[in-house]
């Protein structure tokens, strides 16, 4: 196997491959894109993958230069594997016609000499090219897809209608539905299998007339202006067999398109959705059913002190020390969980750098965690020995004389936040000492960077095991924060025009969010010219720079470009300049502008006050008003079933074992890491 080309696409890679192929003896290329992502492929049996089979006279290139399919790909973390459309070479049969032999292998096994050498596509595409991409690739044998075009689409239904327990799903743009009844199905199969009778066996209308397949629905977009439709495509025939066996069927008859790659562009993003919906299903089925990694129902620790590894914080602004740590039973209404990841915040940074004046030492620090409950203390009943958890610094006590968790419009919960700041749990005790008996400091809450830690049962969210910790440890703060500013605080409406000022994981999540409500315009501004190219992966539509002029202020420069100002803006940097910046560069008459970044103990913020009077309005958010225990569980929800996708771009580097904090706070600092996750 030959790398042939790497090219970078949607964050991913694009990688054209040759090798020496068994089936059609000769050299063979394909093309796969694999999404980008520190963490790797999100199923522990590789990554979720759709194949995607070429028409007429195509290549592999074809659909990787024109579709525009891989940004869509890489928002759904699914791979694309591309091949050729038949054996190439000067020593292979071929015909001078566009619709035989070379670029037109039709995904059959050729029986007649001279082709069925090397015409054995069918062989090729089923079974040869999965085994070498899942050795090769870490693409998953399990969680497989297929699509096509034309001849393609043709092949991808054969392939799924003869193959179901191979694919999770099948669609197709304009496929040849009924082969052995059009001039281009007639043709391939008396040359390649000597009669067109013996063609049956690849014809999908044929095929699923005899027996309605396990797929619940298969998804046909045609074109109504396509120019073979009547002659050559017969989808009415595929629809009337699949009526008869009570097959489901979308079959989208798309009014002015034609049979060309335009067509395909134009719907590309649906079938893929289509089949990440799908395959996605699959991953969560199962994750159900596999061998469960969390802590066994009956643990050894339950009411017993447990000795682990922290990293614990001496002194500010120097590195952290791993020291053995007792973590103590929990207490009542208290949960001692086991933490499988953490992700790095600049808050535990803050923290760590003297910068707080709340800071404690010495302390654990930490708190954006996804952990495993492994005892809890007398009176905890919303959650179990083995629940998957995200910890939330903002509690919620939900008790009904709470007036903040009573009201929908905070999620400040106050039950345990005087305890919480003084580093300590709800009884004013820590559960953490070093061996010689010296007692640590609580941080947030929650204090992640230790393989144990004790929470309080109200800062606790439970959620579903078949969500990734490693991924959903980032609902713990800065990406929900981000999320609900748009989604809870201001409430963006569709077409309205955004500001993002600080494009960090916080600042691309306001982005996110932004594009997910239908924002029109939404501008993104960092003085790291780096963050364009990651901020347009997220959403934004415009990127400026405060240093490319510095002799104008920003705001002047936000005004000049939208009139009036933008309808929403945030501040996700923690400046009071720039949080003066955001704000006036609002809508004259209806600007919103959200303080989402912490600022510096001290700080004050300042503005002329007409800037109030003409209609803007300043307000924050904490924790992006997310109720902990109510509101992480449905965003890890939404984020398995597709409604929240991409959560993985976040994460820029992973590390393993709890002694790689230092390492991660140097990443942090570097300005190039959005999220750290350690993975213990």
């Amino acid at each position: 196997m030959e790398i042939k080309s790497t090219e970078k696409v949607a964050g991913g890679t694009l990688k054209r491959v040759e090798h020496a192929s068994e089936s059609t003896k000769t050299k063979m290329v394909f093309s796969i894109f694999i999404p980008g992502s520190a963490l790797g492929a999100p199923s522990k049996t590789g990554w979720p993958v759709i194949y995607w089979l070429s028409g007429l006279t195509c290549d592999d290139t074809n659909f990787s230069q024109k579709s525009g399919a891989f940004q869509y790909a890489a928002n759904q973390g699914v791979a694309i594997v591309v091949p050729d459309t038949s054996p190439r070479g000067t020593e292979v049969p071929n015909d001078e016609a566009y619709d035989f032999g070379q670029g037109a292998g039709f995904y059959v096994n050729a029986t007649q000499a001279p082709f069925s050498k090397n015409y054995n596509m069918y062989d090729y595409i089923v079974n040869e090219l999965p085994a070498l991409v899942e050795k090769e690739f870490h693409v998953s044998p399990i969680l497989k897809s297929i699509n096509g075009h034309s001849m393609g689409g043709h092949g991808a239904l054969i392939i799924a209608i003869k193959n179901p327990d191979k694919y999770i799903s099948v669609s197709a743009f304009a496929p040849i539905c009924n082969p052995t009844q059009c001039p281009w199905g007639q043709k391939a199969f008396q040359g390649y299998l000597g009669s067109v009778d013996a063609g049956a066996e690849y014809d999908a209308t044929i095929l699923i007339s005899k027996k309605k397949s396990p797929y619940d629905s298969i998804l046909i977009d045609q074109g109504l202006d396509d120019q073979f439709l009547a002659q050559q495509l017969k989808p009415e025939a595929f629809k009337e067999a699949c009526a008869k066996v009570g097959q489901g069927l979308r079959l989208r008859m798309q009014s002015g398109y034609t049979h060309s790659y335009y067509f395909i562009a134009s719907f590309i993003e649906d079938h893929i959705k289509f089949h990440a919906d799908k395959l996605r299903n699959k991953t969560i089925a199962l994750a159900q059913v596999a061998k469960p990694i969390q802590t066994p129902k009956t643990s050894q620790g339950v009411g017993k002190p447990i000795t682990c590894r922290a990293m614990v914080a001496f002194a500010f602004n120097e590195p952290l020390q791993c020291r053995n740590v007792i973590v103590d039973p929990p207490k009542a209404g208290e949960v001692r969980v086991k933490v499988i990841c953490n992700a790095l915040c600049h808050t535990d940074v803050y923290t760590w750098s003297g910068s707080d004046p709340e800071g404690l030492l010495p302390a654990i620090l930490g708190h954006e965690a996804g952990a495993i409950v492994e005892s809890v203390g007398p009176g905890v009943t919303s959650v179990s020995i083995g629940d998957h958890i995200v910890p939330g610094y903002t509690p919620q006590c939900s008790e009904t004389d709470c007036i903040f968790c009573s009201s929908h419009k905070t999620n400040l919960c106050p039950k345990i936040r005087s305890t919480q700041g003084q580093g300590v749990m709800p009884d004013g005790t820590s559960r953490f000492k070093l061996e010689d008996g010296t007692p640590i400091y609580h941080f947030m809450g929650i204090s992640s960077f230790s393989e144990y830690t004790v929470l309080a049962e109200i800062s606790c969210a439970k959620i579903s095991p078949a969500y990734p910790l490693e991924k959903a440890c980032l609902f713990g703060c800065g990406v929900s924060t981000g999320l609900g500013a748009v989604l809870n605080t201001t409430k963006v409406e569709p077409g309205s025009s955004v500001a993002v000022f600080g494009l960090g994981a916080v600042g691309l999540a306001v982005v996110q969010a932004a594009k997910m409500v239908g924002a029109g315009r939404i501008i993104g501004i960092d003085v790291n010219p780096e963050k364009e190219v990651i901020g347009q992966a997220f959403g934004i539509t415009d990127f400026v720079n405060p240093n490319d002029d510095p002799n104008t202020p920003i705001q002047k420069r936000i005004v000049e470009m939208t009139t009036w100002g933008c309808d929403y803006t945030y501040d996700c940097t923690g400046n009071t300049k720039v949080m003066r910046a955001a704000l006036e560069c609002a809508h004259r008459g209806w600007g919103v502008s959200c303080v989402i970044g912490v600022a510096a103990s001290g700080q004050e913020i300042s503005t002329r006050p007409f800037q109030l009077v003409t209609g803007r309005k300043w307000m924050g958010t904490a924790f992006g008003g997310f109720k902990t225990r109510t509101d992480v569980p449905k965003l890890v929800d939404k984020a398995l079933n597709g409604e929240l996708p991409g959560i993985e771009k976040y994460i820029t580097h992973v590390l393993h074992g709890v002694t790689s904090w230092n390492d991660a706070i140097h990443i942090l600092e570097s300005g190039e890491c959005l999220r750290c996750v350690v993975i213990y």
